[in-house]
C-alpha cells in the first residue's frame, strides 16, 4: 500500500478542518478569559460551550454570555 501525495492532501485537510471546528467551539471560552470574566463564570462558559457547543442555539448562548461585561 502506497501513500500517494492526494492521500497527504486529504489527512491535511481533515485535520485542519478539525483543528478550525475545535477553535470555533473554544472561542466563547477564549473571549470570557479576554473580557475578565470571574473565574467561575469562566468555568460556566467554558462548560457550556462543550456541552451545548455542538448546537448552533448552545454556542451562540455561551458566546454572549462570554461577551457580556
Amino acid at each position: 500500500m502506497m501513500i500517494t501525495a492526494s492521500d497527504v492532501l486529504l489527512i491535511i485537510k481533515y485535520v485542519l478542518a478539525a483543528l478550525i471546528v475545535i477553535g470555533v467551539i473554544l472561542a466563547p471560552a477564549w473571549l470570557a478569559r479576554q473580557t475578565g470574566k470571574s473565574k467561575q463564570d469562566m468555568i460556566l462558559v467554558r462548560l457550556a460551550s462543550w456541552i451545548f457547543g455542538w448546537t448552533g442555539i448552545g454556542w451562540l448562548w455561551s458566546l454572549f454570555w462570554s461577551s457580556k461585561k
